[in-house]
């Protein structure tokens, strides 16, 4: 349920209930994975509080986003936890058809007398931190390099987007930027277990296109600040605003 409060400001409640099953994990996975099969329910109740001054939500040049979520799981079922989440972005034009981006979000999620199960964790890669995999960020069993997820994490991105001399309605354009952050806080732990706050830095350029289907974007990035233990990817494909 979403309603306005003022024009530009939304405030949203809601309710899930949903079942996750672990099964089929072979022997040869991560024991921390191991020791979480089996089903398990949760049920939770959130809420969020999001102020939206862009001129465009699938292609802003101008104008700032800020959303801040708070969800609490424990109403029946088998996850207790509190979950908070803060994201903001800012577009700055800085020429014709130039915009600069800034982005940050950051979230921490703690069990009530409970670990936090690995499929309610943060993860941290791919479109939310670019030059490295899907969860090639964070808390790892460096055994059998599974990623185990982390209960804390920030991330920021800047990012300035241009034309690249291309007609205008086809609605392609350049950009170069640059991403930072980090995922730690595992409830996992033991000799295997790598959980390092440890700041994470790369950067690249890319090509986007603003499509009849939404805005897909093309990326190759380079990590400049990583772990030994990370999972890099130099090229990321995605779709969508990344929020």
């Amino acid at each position: 349920m979403s309603y306005a409060l003022q024009e530009k400001l939304q405030h949203s409640l809601y309710y899930t209930i949903h079942q996750n099953t672990i099964s089929n994990v072979p022997e040869t996975a991560s024991i921390y994975i191991q020791e979480q099969t089996g089903t398990f329910l949760t049920s939770a109740v959130g809420q969020s509080l999001a102020y939206d001054q862009r001129d465009n939500k699938n292609n802003p040049t101008k104008g700032y986003f800020l959303s801040v979520s708070q969800e609490v799981a424990g109403l029946g079922g088998d996850d207790k936890y509190l979950k908070h989440e803060v994201k903001g972005s800012y577009y700055i034009p800085v020429a014709p058809k130039w915009t600069m981006t800034v982005l940050g979000s950051a979230g921490y999620i703690f069990g009530f007398n409970q670990d936090i199960r690995i499929t309610n964790r943060f993860f941290l890669g791919g479109d939310s931190l670019r030059g490295f995999e899907n969860a090639g960020v964070g808390p790892r069993d460096t055994s059998t390099l599974d990623a185990l997820g982390g209960n804390e994490y920030y991330a920021g991105t800047a990012e300035l987007k241009f034309p690249i001399g291309l007609p205008e309605e086809l609605g392609v354009s350049g950009a170069v930027f640059s991403d930072a952050g980090s995922l730690w806080h595992s409830d996992d732990t033991g000799p295997t277990v790598f959980d390092k706050n440890a700041l994470r830095l790369s950067a690249g350029t890319g090509i986007l296109w603003s499509s009849p289907f939404g805005p897909i974007r093309i990326y190759y990035a380079y990590p400049i600040m990583k772990q030994p233990e990370d999972r890099t990817q130099a090229i990321n494909f995605s779709f969508g605003t990344r929020f």
